[in-house]
């Protein structure tokens, strides 16, 4: 019977080591900033959502996998409505490279490539372009429970400059909340910003919902977009 009971002692104790050693989720979504974190050699990973605004209804998903412990592969598809168009969206492949650790006061910096070749897409989205976006992804952890995150990037032939700044905060271990500052300069400067909650159901399960909205643009722009991810 003390045998039976220290290795139940033993099972218990491994079992909880090695769930307190499992890393976390951490997602791309919902929010508009790409995060310095890169998967692990071998982990795939699916974010999918729903955006929805005015004239919008979109699919988002997401498909992540770590090529090495620094280097991670993805492909972005989005079905749906925008104004009058509707169907798939040009297919985007991204990748995401693991530059620096964070140090002090110099932060974490990721570099981070889209490309979508919008003839594969529904006859509403095809064009016959090759567009391509490349950024910089920042953040600095403050503590354990605020980060600070950043992006720089350029687009559209580097004619639009994008840009994201976004605080977070996680009050306990399953629950974080952020609140962003995202816009675009071109020939003219379009100002956002959007907010939203991460709930981690289980260390590889979490559902997120996130809202936006324009500053001071005669367009209007809201959206509500809403999640669930998960890590294999």
């Amino acid at each position: 019977m003390k045998f039976t009971f220290q290795l139940f002692l033993l099972l218990l104790f491994t079992a909880t080591h090695l769930r307190a050693q499992e890393e976390n989720i951490n997602t791309d979504r919902p929010d508009q900033s790409d995060g310095v974190y890169t998967l692990t050699k071998k982990h795939f990973q699916i974010e999918e959502g729903v955006t929805i605004g005015k004239n919008l209804f979109v699919n988002n998903l997401m498909l992540r996998y770590g090529l090495t412990n620094s280097t991670e592969i993805r492909l972005l598809s989005d079905v749906g409505k925008i104004d009058e168009s509707n169907g798939f969206l040009p297919l985007t492949i991204s990748v995401k490279q693991k530059i620096i650790k964070q140090k002090n006061l110099i932060p974490a910096i990721t570099a981070v490539g889209y490309m979508s070749y919008e003839k594969i897409a529904s006859k509403d989205f095809q064009t016959n372009n090759i567009s391509y976006e490349l950024k910089l992804a920042f953040e600095n952890e403050v503590n354990e429970n605020f980060t600070v995150s950043y992006n720089a990037g350029l687009t559209d032939e580097f004619k639009t400059f994008n840009y994201t700044l976004n605080l977070g905060y996680s009050p306990i271990e399953k629950l974080s909340l952020f609140a962003e500052y995202f816009g675009s300069v071109n020939s003219s400067v379009q100002h956002n910003a959007d907010a939203g909650i991460l709930i981690l159901l289980y260390p590889k399960l979490q559902v997120d919902i996130a809202c936006g909205h324009s500053i001071a643009d005669s367009d209007n722009r809201f959206y509500t977009t809403f999640g669930i991810s998960y890590k294999f």
